[in-house]
């Protein structure tokens, strides 16, 4: 979106969704685990045991990247929802390109370098030069190489954006020819394909936009609503009723372990009907949790994609520093979540002096090519 056209309450969603991507990896490195406490209560204390209750929502909260998805269908869409809208490919393309692939780049040599020290330090099995290569080529998710950085899974999406980002131009002429339900329709019939290709052996479908397809294009089809304001704003009561019986049956799919598909499926439903109440709601959100915490969810929104793609590595070499010092992972979890707040303020260096450059000079200077 232009600066002028950004939408505050997409930064906070941004920023939620992130920190929800962070509170559920935060557990490999920092954390003993759920049921290593619950096995050996007599190891731990009655506090490590009290704060152990408070992740029950993490291992939910990895489906936060559908979140993501449909962010990035709203904000790649948003823009070209005026009237008459006649966007440059050329510069769309290289613009999308500079936005994203320099920024991923330096993150992967962030990766690398940190995967190297753990490897000459601790001994870490992370570090394989093959697999960096494939990373920075974009190939990670396809054959016949498929796999990510160890120590970097999060980069297994970038791919899956570009696709999105190629995907565009055809949303974009079937969405100004007033057809959405055509491509839709597509994008359904395309996921379906993927989850019987999955059944039947080909796994790596499954992490490209062959399944994923759809998610984005609700974000894109929100976009074109808001803008022409279409969003049914119903009452408050039945909108949280909604909210509710939506993410009571993405919960329930994911403790009784529905296949994957349902899953995500049922995840997908409840974060557009969230992303709609958000964007009605505002108001309402930042007098439910305060201007300030709206804020500092809202910054954290700003820096989302740098804190995303390198805070997995950071948490790793964590860690590792934590296992040297004291022979063990943390078993609080409360001392596990304080780990989020450095990776954060390395995040937003990394933001200042990498990803925020590389896109002031993209914006200055693209239009002239």
């Amino acid at each position: 979106m232009n600066k002028t056209e950004r939408i505050q309450i997409i930064d906070f969603l941004r920023g939620l969704s992130c920190l929800g991507i962070l509170f559920y990896h935060v557990r490999v490195d920092l954390w003993v685990g759920w049921w290593e406490i619950q096995n050996n209560p007599h190891m731990y204390s009655s506090i490590t045991k009290a704060t152990a209750w408070l992740s029950i929502p993490t291992p939910f909260l990895g489906y936060a990247i559908l979140l993501f998805f449909l962010i990035s269908g709203f904000c790649i869409h948003y823009p070209n929802t005026n009237p008459g809208a006649c966007p440059s490919w050329k510069i769309y393309f290289i613009r999308r390109f500079l936005r994203i692939y320099p920024t991923y780049a330096i993150a992967i040599l962030l990766t690398a370098f940190i995967s190297y020290c753990s490897f000459k330090t601790w001994g870490d099995k992370s570090w394989n030069v093959n697999r960096i290569i494939t990373v920075t080529t974009l190939l990670q998710n396809y054959p016949p190489d498929t796999g990510q950085l160890l120590n970097n899974t999060s980069l297994w999406t970038i791919p899956l954006e570009f696709e999105f980002y190629i995907l565009y131009p055809l949303v974009f002429f079937f969405m100004t020819k007033a057809k959405f339900l055509i491509i839709l329709i597509t994008a359904f019939l395309c996921s379906t394909l993927s989850i019987y290709l999955y059944q039947s052996g080909i796994i790596w479908v499954s992490l490209t936009a062959l399944f994923f397809w759809p998610c984005w294009l609700l974000g894109a089809w929100l976009a074109q609503l808001y803008r022409n304001t279409k969003i049914i704003n119903i009452k408050l009561y039945y909108q949280l009723v909604i909210l509710l019986f939506s993410i009571t049956i993405a919960l329930f799919s994911s403790y009784k372990s529905f296949q994957w598909w349902t899953q995500y499926i049922a995840w997908t439903i409840f974060y557009f009907l969230f992303f709609i109440f958000c964007l009605v709601r505002s108001k309402f959100i930042i007098g439910l949790i305060g201007s300030a915490t709206f804020s500092m969810i809202s910054w954290i929104g700003t820096i989302s994609f740098s804190l995303y793609i390198i805070h997995f590595p950071i948490f790793r070499l964590m860690g590792y520093i934590h296992y040297e010092i004291f022979s063990e992972k943390p078993a609080n979890f409360l001392i596990t979540v304080l780990y989020i707040v450095p990776t954060i303020y390395f995040s937003w260096i990394f933001f200042n002096n990498v990803e925020k450059p590389i896109h002031q000079w993209s914006r200055k200077n693209v239009g002239r090519m």
